[in-house]
């Protein structure tokens, strides 16, 4: 495709990647269009398990050029085999970049070990989509490849695109499972092996795959079979399909053989942005939900002609003809907490459809949610203050007692907000909210106030006669 070079940015002081087209395809015109495919295909795969492009054009002397990020840490060729927990994990975030790049309908056809980068963080990074075909290419926009020509790397190529297939999304999943296989074995699949893996279904098959493969690894012979069956139709569907595929089969290996923590993948600020307001939402629900409750327990004396027929409970005629009630059905706080849950639902639906579609789901369940501590933090803060108001109340604390509970409240919608925000982190990640007790405990200390508050009221309104 080009020869690449390392190079530094001057006017960003960066060292980059470029790509210089090869001198023997530069008067072809298709070779041309190829490469100037290839920087408008990557230009629209925003992933961090992509290889990132920062700028394309044509340099003076006629050479065409794509910068593109810098990966320093060698292809997956350079590493040759590696450890089951390393290789389940390079494949897992390799399935959730091509799951991204496949929802953006954008098939890489030539994922190989050579095309997989890793950093010096330990991520996997996917690059070279030279070859890469839009499965619905721009309006107006020819196809580059002809019919009769086949691209790709024959140890990696599923069988119906030898045959000349249109490319499709399964042929990425072939080549994921034929990397899998180098990654544990050190060497590409021959056609043997190949074979062995498209007749699994037969006892004989799998066991000929599984013979190829280290002891330690065998387990994962079945899962390798069906992401490259020989029948499109009998492979693994999808690349996250596979990723389901690949935790169910860390987890079987067992605590002690399972994937290491999953290397942190911030949100980008915009995303961040995103995120922050779908919890400011439903931390406003949250609130009105928490304030439709108290109004509907808090006793209060209503003229009859506002008492509706099984809204009221424990309901008592007042001497002046009022009706106490002990707890009611608020009408508007009630509606108002149910339409702010449905908006909060709505756009957490939103959010989660726009990560997945966008691969910006990364399980990492091991490693502990930043946010949980923010969380205990504001708890204790709420702690404190209520013990802090207790004490000014008993010891007549005059003026400054009004305003203690004005600041917490603020403070308990900004903890509540914090605490939805660190819940979405951990959808986001896949980690259990069970696994984060600071959370639980700072959300705990938050709620102790108020919760305190309404066991008084119930105690004084028990106590009435």
């Amino acid at each position: 495709m080009g020869r690449v070079f390392r190079a530094r940015d001057g006017r960003l002081g960066r060292d980059v990647a470029v790509k210089v087209l090869r001198p023997e395809g530069a008067a072809d015109p298709e070779f041309r269009d190829r490469f100037a495919r290839e920087a408008r295909t990557m230009a629209r795969l925003e992933h961090p398990g992509i290889v990132a492009i920062h700028d394309f054009g044509t340099a003076p002397t006629g050479d065409s050029y794509l910068v593109m990020q810098l990966v320093s840490g060698g292809s997956l060729a350079e590493r040759g085999a590696m450890p089951v927990a390393a290789a389940i994990s390079v494949a897992r975030q390799l399935c959730d970049a091509l799951a991204y790049a496949h929802g953006r309908g954008v098939i890489h056809r030539d994922l190989k070990p050579q095309n997989v980068l890793v950093g010096d963080d330990g991520r996997a990074k996917l690059s070279d989509f030279g070859i890469a075909r839009l499965v619905e290419p721009p309006a107006g926009e020819r196809a580059l490849t002809r019919p009769s020509v086949v691209l790709g790397t024959p140890g990696y190529l599923a069988p119906e695109a030898r045959a000349g297939a249109p490319p499709d999304a399964r042929g990425d999943v072939f080549a994921l499972g034929a990397l899998l296989f180098y990654m544990l074995t050190g060497r590409d699949p021959d056609a043997a092996e190949r074979a062995s893996a498209g007749v699994a279904a037969s006892s004989e098959g799998l066991a000929a795959l599984s013979s190829a493969l280290p002891a330690e690894a065998r387990a994962l012979a079945p899962l390798i079979a069906r992401a490259m069956a020989i029948d499109p139709a009998r492979r693994t569907p999808s690349a996250g399909v596979l990723a389901a595929e690949l935790d169910a089969a860390s987890a079987r290996l067992g605590p002690d053989r399972r994937t290491a923590v999953a290397p942190e993948v911030p949100l980008p600020p915009e995303e961040r942005t995103w995120r922050g307001g779908v919890a400011l939402l439903a931390a406003v629900a949250t609130a009105i939900s928490l304030y439709a409750a108290l109004v509907s327990l808090t006793p209060r004396a209503l003229p009859p002609d506002e008492t509706l027929p099984f809204t009221a409970f424990e309901a008592q005629r007042l001497p002046d003809g009022r009706v106490l009630t002990r707890a009611r059905f608020e009408t508007a706080p009630t509606l108002g907490a149910a339409v702010a849950i449905a908006l909060a639902l709505g756009a957490y639906g939103l959010l989660r459809r726009h990560w997945r579609l966008n691969g910006w789901d990364h399980p990492a369940p091991e490693r502990p949610l930043a946010g949980a501590r923010r969380v205990l933090a504001l708890g204790g803060v709420l702690f404190a203050l209520f013990i802090v108001r207790e004490i000014l109340v008993r010891t007549g604390g005059g003026p400054v007692v009004t305003y203690v509970p004005v600041i917490g409240g603020v403070l308990e919608l900004v903890m509540l907000y914090r605490f939805w925000d660190a819940a979405l982190e951990a959808r986001r990640v896949a980690r259990s909210l069970g696994r984060e007790p600071l959370l639980w405990l700072g959300l705990l200390l938050a709620l102790f106030p108020p919760a305190y508050h309404l066991t008084l009221l119930a105690r004084a309104l028990g106590a009435q006669p």
